[in-house]
């Protein structure tokens, strides 16, 4: 009886099969789920993940949801901004005075907004 059923293109059936066979070998309790190739978030650490989150929510409030995407001189401002706060852990502060948050979690937000300015740049050529 096959692993896999419905009314499905045979190619594909057969791949799903294959691929469920595979799975089942892996499988210590008998489910299966095709997600080898998939992104793991589960890697992310979670207590930082939090400090993150909790910048970013202070960073909405005090300033607007999104207003990091209107800021000129985006590259520049959250690079300078990212070192700001890396030289402060390099220096011995943990904690950022005005929010309480270690400053690494600062330093991972202008990062990521840094990292999305340039994928928006790319597909959409605007922020």
């Amino acid at each position: 009886m096959p692993i896999v059923s419905g009314n499905i293109e045979q190619p594909l059936r057969d791949m799903w099969e294959t691929q469920a066979e595979e799975a089942l070998k892996k499988s210590t309790s008998g489910g299966i789920k095709f997600d080898d190739n998939k992104p793991d978030y589960s890697l992310i650490p979670p207590n930082a993940l939090e400090d993150v989150v909790k910048v970013l929510t202070i960073g909405a409030k005090k300033y607007d949801r999104h207003n990091w995407k209107k800021l000129d001189n985006i590259d520049d401002r959250y690079f300078a901004a990212a070192q700001r706060h890396l030289w402060a852990l390099q220096k011995g502060e943990t904690f950022d005075d005005e929010t309480g948050i270690h400053h690494g979690a600062h330093a991972i937000c202008c990062m990521m907004f840094l990292v999305e300015y340039n994928y928006l740049q790319n597909t959409k050529h605007k922020v």
